[in-house]
């Protein structure tokens, strides 16, 4: 059966933890890959049961990148493991609350059918947020990109506790990949903000201990990224037509990095005082 009929010879990891609501969602999106790795953080409702309806080879995340309540605060770590345990050289990640969209297992299909199962490439993939089921057209941190799908042979290992990325090796140069996955967006501020609270404490955590000039040099990129998003956000309130983000959710990225930069504050004093 060729690459174009049956299953897509690629490694397909998604991390989970209690994903019950939307794991399913995920997976049917993304059922046509071969290969399924379910990375699981000790789920005690359904998302176990779920995946191997799918098919999916379950995995337990490792307590070495867990806290002592059991959440990843060293996702790279977690992201490994599914790596690690790929059959396939294609690889391919969602969270458990994304999914893919139209074209975009069309575009997988296509790249590993040109290049080969042991072919080598590294693809940005389009992600566009949903919000109470309706596509946000407009968003300040568009284009939302991360490369998602790669060949293991053109790539090191996943880096980052936090904000996790796979490293590519230097002679790959990276691609695009047709079509798009999407970002369910939290319409809850509070919500977003606790989430958002625990990755400013991983974050924090990993700079330990912090200088005065790392934290200077974390104030101008963090200044450099809000004023991106600025002038995007001006753009798109003038030319771009659709589904806009809500104001009140494009400035709470501002004020994440201020809180950011709050927590990275109190490294610097932690240090002064040690």
């Amino acid at each position: 059966m060729s690459v174009n009929e049956g299953k897509i010879p690629a490694t397909l990891a998604i991390l989970t933890r209690n994903s019950g609501t939307t794991l399913e969602r995920a997976l049917k999106s993304a059922q046509d890959f071969d290969d399924i790795v379910v990375c699981d953080g000790g789920s005690t409702d359904d998302t176990l049961e779920i995946a191997r309806a799918f098919g999916a080879r379950i995995i337990a995340q490792d307590k070495q990148f867990l806290d002592a309540e059991g959440r990843i605060f060293d996702y790279a770590g977690v992201r490994n493991q599914t790596l690690h345990a790929a059959k396939h050289n294609w690889f391919f990640f969602l969270d458990s609350d994304e999914w893919c969209g139209p074209g975009l297992l069309d575009a997988v299909r296509g790249v590993i059918r040109e290049r080969s199962e042991r072919g080598h490439g590294a693809f940005w993939v389009d992600r566009t947020y949903v919000m109470r089921g309706e596509v946000i057209n407009c968003a300040a941190t568009y284009p939302n990109r991360q490369m998602r799908f790669f060949s293991r042979l053109a790539v090191e290992e996943f880096i980052k506790k936090i904000h996790e990325r796979i490293k590519i090796k230097p002679e790959v140069a990276p691609e695009f990949l047709d079509g798009v996955m999407y970002i369910p967006f939290e319409p809850d501020i509070e919500a977003i903000r606790k989430k958002w609270d625990y990755q400013i404490a991983v974050a924090a955590a990993q700079v330990t201990p912090l200088s005065l000039w790392d934290f200077l040099d974390a104030v101008v990129h963090s200044a450099k990224v809000s004023l991106l998003w600025f002038a995007r956000l001006f753009y798109q309130r003038l030319f771009c037509r659709g589904k806009r983000m809500p104001l009140k959710f494009e400035m709470e990225r501002h004020y994440f990095h201020i809180r950011l930069l709050r927590a990275f504050w109190s490294e610097v004093r932690l240090r002064k005082h040690s």
